[in-house]
């Protein structure tokens, strides 16, 4: 687990904090963004109990650092009911958390970029980090493996050629409003929800004509404005110093991985 400092500019649904959890084992990572630090315990719990009803596996250990988020009486109470071990690093000693270390800064730089790209504003840091983490689980190829992190979790592979790119050109059917005969069907708009909030026929979905982009984009010509007006890169999403741990430590007994062995990687933006 991994919390780090909140980005300046709310995200557009109001949060300045991102959750980051890890499994272990597979390295598939979910995210939860929230509005308050306070809030990661609770979040913890919510994602253990989801997990363990849809894998049908239990968690065995939490790994973190000495952050109040995650050593608090909510999560101690709640990991001695359930016979969770938690282990904390040591005081600045970053590398002994290198998983969730790493992947905070993978969210980040890859979050950036895509917002540098699509020439989105601020405000609009958790939905590229919701993508950067949606497309990261289904297509990072597991070294030892060689499977994705999706596969891997849920024993399928996933059809992905419902993926459009982060901040493209879309138009969204106009059902509501009422028009003539000669007026637009639709409104053209920026692509800019994570693909998991647009529910194809679930994570499987064959085909991209049943993609329905969300509200959260953003009016073209909006864009157009707000493009010079975003921040540059060195101000995008600001991490903290973490090693470059790219080493997937995985042991050659499978019977070990019959439970979930969760690494949480709170990362905290805004």
């Amino acid at each position: 687990m991994d919390l780090f400092r909140p980005i300046p500019v709310r995200s557009l649904g109001g949060n300045k904090y991102t959750l980051v959890v890890v499994d272990e084992f597979t390295r598939f990572t979910w995210v939860v963004f929230q509005k308050k630090k306070s809030h990661a315990a609770q979040e913890i719990i919510s994602l253990i109990h989801k997990n363990e009803t849809l894998t049908g596996l239990k968690v065995k250990q939490l790994r973190s650092d000495h952050g109040t988020e995650f050593r608090n009486s909510t999560l101690e109470e709640f990991c001695d009911h359930k016979g969770i071990g938690q282990n904390f690093s040591a005081p600045r000693t970053p590398q002994q958390n290198g998983v969730a270390k790493r992947r905070n800064r993978t969210l980040i730089e890859a979050g950036r970029t895509l917002m540098i790209h699509a020439g989105l504003p601020m405000s609009f840091w958790a939905e590229a980090v919701n993508t950067t983490c949606f497309t990261q689980n289904r297509s990072l190829i597991h070294r030892i493996h060689k499977k994705t992190p999706y596969e891997m979790l849920k024993d399928r592979k996933l059809d992905v050629s419902f993926f459009h790119v982060f901040g493209c050109i879309c138009y969204i059917l106009n059902q509501r409003d009422p028009r003539s005969k000669f007026e637009p069907k639709a409104d053209k708009e920026l692509l800019s929800c994570p693909f998991d909030e647009v529910p194809p026929a679930g994570d499987d979905a064959d085909s991209s004509d049943s993609i329905v982009p969300v509200p959260c984009s953003l009016n073209q010509d909006t864009a157009a404005r707000s493009a010079d007006n975003s921040l540059g890169a060195d101000e995008i999403l600001e991490a903290e110093d973490s090693p470059a741990t790219d080493n997937l430590s995985v042991s050659n007994s499978p019977e070990q991985h019959q439970s979930l062995n969760i690494d949480i990687i709170l990362l905290i933006k805004l």
